[in-house]
């Protein structure tokens, strides 16, 4: 390969770079992942998803299998955790075959907090939705379909 050759092909990957960041940079603001407060809740992205899935776990989810999931930082999760253990939205209970494991459920006021952002999840998907035509929603969710597919194939 000439010098040429090699700069273009640096040249393109980082102007492709550039069109991922800024799409990303697009999306997180139009979704307000960025907001210290997700979706208008005392809650940020990170602490919903956390409840998100422990909600999803009914028999239960350890500390550590969240940090795996979600790629989160163990004194970060465990903060969070304090926290929910304070305003009393999760629940703990030691495991009966392993008691250095320690399983996570959401309270009874979790399960609240958590229906809440949901219902306001679905709000929000319905708003940026609504004008567009069932065509672009299908053209929309079929692209979205395929990022996943492409990341996914890609091992991340």
């Amino acid at each position: 390969m000439t010098k040429a050759t090699n700069y273009y092909i640096r040249f393109m990957k980082d102007e492709q770079i550039a069109r991922f960041r800024a799409f990303n940079r697009y999306y997180t603001a139009v979704i307000g992942v960025l907001d210290n407060h997700y979706l208008n809740s005392e809650f940020s992205l990170t602490e919903g998803r956390i409840m998100y899935e422990i909600y999803h776990h009914p028999a239960g989810i350890t500390a550590s299998k969240l940090i795996e999931m979600l790629h989160l930082d163990k004194g970060y999760l465990s903060r969070i955790l304090q926290q929910f253990e304070k305003k009393k939205l999760v629940e703990k209970k030691r495991s009966d075959d392993d008691k250095r494991s320690v399983y996570l459920f959401l309270s009874r006021s979790g399960k609240l907090a958590l229906e809440k952002l949901n219902a306001a999840s679905q709000q929000q998907a319905e708003e940026l939705l609504l004008p567009l035509k069932n065509t672009e929603i299908a053209k929309l969710i079929d692209h979205m379909q395929g990022i996943r597919q492409i990341l996914t194939n890609a091992n991340l």
